[in-house]
């Protein structure tokens, strides 16, 4: 089974926001950047920002890891 790695899931996650407003905006019309309708979504950012770039840092740090450990063996 292969593995998703986690720098890939972090960025989509820290970055869903703005495709959830520029799928949202397509439907009602309108701007990304009006804080009504669709680009209050954009709004997510603050949570989704911090999280997802934590997400990338444990696997920046997984990956690592898993290097060294890889060239001790070799």
């Amino acid at each position: 089974m292969r593995r998703l790695p986690l720098i890939r899931i972090g960025l989509a996650f820290a970055l869903s926001p703005l495709l959830i407003a520029f799928i949202a905006s397509l439907f009602q019309g309108g701007s990304i950047w009006d804080e009504t309708g669709a680009g209050a979504s954009l709004w997510y950012f603050f949570f989704t920002l911090p999280v997802g770039f934590l997400i990338i840092l444990i696997g920046l740090i997984a990956l690592i890891i898993r290097r060294v450990r890889k060239r001790d063996i070799t």
